[in-house]
């Protein structure tokens, strides 16, 4: 049994596998009334900007990052709620505490986020308000309920086949349906049809036409990586900017971070995809945008997964990937990708300038026309470099991404290539619209094509997609939280925080009706498919 795999296209999953969607340890807690731990005394006078534990405290009552704490004393025994960042040990008048630097919650009742009245000599306690944490004082904690209700969500999804977190779908083949003009026993707007296995669909990433001899892309903006058979004869990097002015580096190397060219351009290129991909399977970790940037709703920085999607081998050959942008249809186009000596990209656009001179972190050539508004570049020897914007002979605000060198490094003939469409007459004519290429019915998950439709009927389309409702039900989250609370009750630590004691249900019966109540709820969820 070989220890590394080439599987191609990546198996359907959720988009993120470890977010914690359907419901909440909180959830869980109040379900089986279950209160906060204890207060602890303040260890020191506040700051302006966070509150003080010991050590002990840290350990036996668990405090982490984004947890919500209550602080009261006696000069404010009403209190405010607070939102925990990441916990640092300070110094504190010659004495190590851990600061747990907070934020007032938004909407909270207190007014007295001035910290004066929250001493040691006010008598000071915090409480955390989260239910399950991974102190040392519970059985039961934060990450085992984690644990329990990642489980409950690919049971449920598994049970209903449907999905309310996103789900994503790599590759799908599918056929396409035909109306011929003499087989019409209706007048349409299109020429034919694809429907998807999911509905609610969220965004399509790829809608790839088989055209006899190569897969014709008519959603996202792509590129293809082709590896030399003689893996030696390149140092490896590759260099991809989402178009914002950020650059991400894929270099050789052994780490998580790093793709391997230890043996075959098969197994490289895979290991490569596995990269792009952020694979959990064989541990490959994010790989970030430098500078950093966030989006509404997160505070992780974006990552390479999050803009590209990548296949290799597959049906595209041996030692070649293909890399997709995750912005949908023209979206892509404002991304930009370079590679190293040995590494042939195709399936894009080239702009290529004549370096002329560096002043400062600017960058002049003979002309700038063809090159995206920022992206990334390279020039003959090898080095990278990525730029903010332009004007019409100079890149500017420039940053060195390769080269030892750094930006006095870069000389000759300088190349870009842009990820790129493939739609009818072009992108300027084409589009994902009624009356252009391609339109979707997104809560029926089918695929109406007009301008633009493959060669062939069986199997001809290729459709990568995510999809998922939009909305989680308040029935969804009642029966994953029943079911996680049946979990929960069934366990060897339930004991330490739920006594039984004269209740009228004892442990065993209430996790029973806890799971039949769920799987009341959840069967009416069930999608079921109808062959006619």
């Amino acid at each position: 049994m070989p220890a590394v795999f080439s599987p191609g296209e990546a198996e359907t999953r959720p988009v993120d596998p470890d977010a914690i969607v359907y419901t909440t340890g909180d959830k869980v807690g109040e379900l089986l009334g279950i209160a906060p731990g204890e207060p602890v005394l303040a260890a020191a006078n506040s700051s302006a900007t966070g509150f003080y534990i010991t050590g002990t405290d840290l350990r036996e009552h668990g405090f982490e990052k984004d947890d919500s704490i209550f602080v009261f004393s006696d000069l404010y025994p009403l209190g405010e709620t607070f939102t925990i960042g990441t916990p640092v040990v300070e110094d504190v008048s010659g004495t190590k505490y851990v600061k747990l630097p907070v934020t007032l919650d938004s909407g909270a009742a207190g007014t007295n986020d001035a910290f004066a009245s929250y001493t040691t000599a006010a008598n000071t306690e915090i409480q955390n308000k989260t239910v399950f944490t991974n102190g040392k004082k519970r059985g039961v904690t934060k990450d085992i309920v984690n644990k329990h209700i990642r489980r409950i969500q690919d049971r449920i999804d598994n049970y209903t086949h449907n999905a309310w977190r996103p789900y994503l779908v790599s590759a799908e083949y599918l056929n396409f349906d035909t109306y011929k003009p003499y087989r019409r026993r209706y007048y349409t707007d299109y020429v034919g049809t694809t429907p998807l296995l999911f509905r609610n669909v969220q965004q399509i990433l790829r809608i790839e036409m088989w055209q006899g001899q190569d897969y014709r892309e008519i959603c996202g903006a792509e590129a293809r990586i082709q590896l030399p058979d003689d893996l030696s004869t390149t140092d490896g990097n590759i260099a991809i900017s989402p178009g914002n002015g950020s650059a991400a580096l894929l270099s050789i190397g052994t780490s998580s971070t790093t793709w391997r060219k230890d043996f075959d351009k098969v197994t490289a290129a895979q290991n490569l995809a596995d990269l792009i991909n952020k694979e959990d399977r064989v541990n490959k970790a994010a790989v970030e945008f430098s500078p950093a940037f966030t989006l509404e709703g997160s505070t992780s920085n974006i990552a390479v997964h999050n803009e590209f999607l990548a296949s290799a081998n597959s049906d595209y050959g041996n030692g070649k990937l293909k890399v997709t942008s995750m912005r949908q249809t023209k979206g892509g186009e404002t991304c930009s990708i370079v590679a190293s000596s040995g590494i042939t990209l195709s399936q894009t656009k080239t702009a290529t300038a004549t370096f002329v001179s560096l002043a400062s972190d600017d960058i002049t050539v003979d002309s700038t026309e063809g090159f995206l508004n920022s992206g990334v570049c390279i020039d003959a020897s090898g080095d990278i470099f990525r730029y903010e914007s332009k004007d019409a002979t100079r890149f500017l605000t420039c940053t060195s991404v390769t080269g030892g060198g750094g930006l006095g490094a870069v000389t000759g003939t300088i190349t870009q290539h842009i990820f790129q469409l493939d739609l009818q007459a072009g992108s300027t004519s084409g589009d994902q619209a009624r009356l252009k290429d391609w339109w979707l019915d997104h809560e029926m998950g089918i695929i109406y094509f007009n301008n633009s439709y493959p060669f062939f009927e069986y199997n001809s389309v290729k459709v990568s997609y995510i999809y998922g409702e939009r909305y989680l039900e308040k029935a969804i989250e009642e029966a994953a939280t029943k079911l996680v609370a049946s979990e929960l009750l069934m366990s060897d630590d339930r004991s330490v925080l739920i006594p039984e004691g004269t209740q009228n249900i004892d442990l065993g019966s209430k996790a029973q009706l806890f799971r039949r109540e769920a799987m009341d709820i959840l069967s009416r969820y069930k999608e079921v498919v109808v062959f006619s």
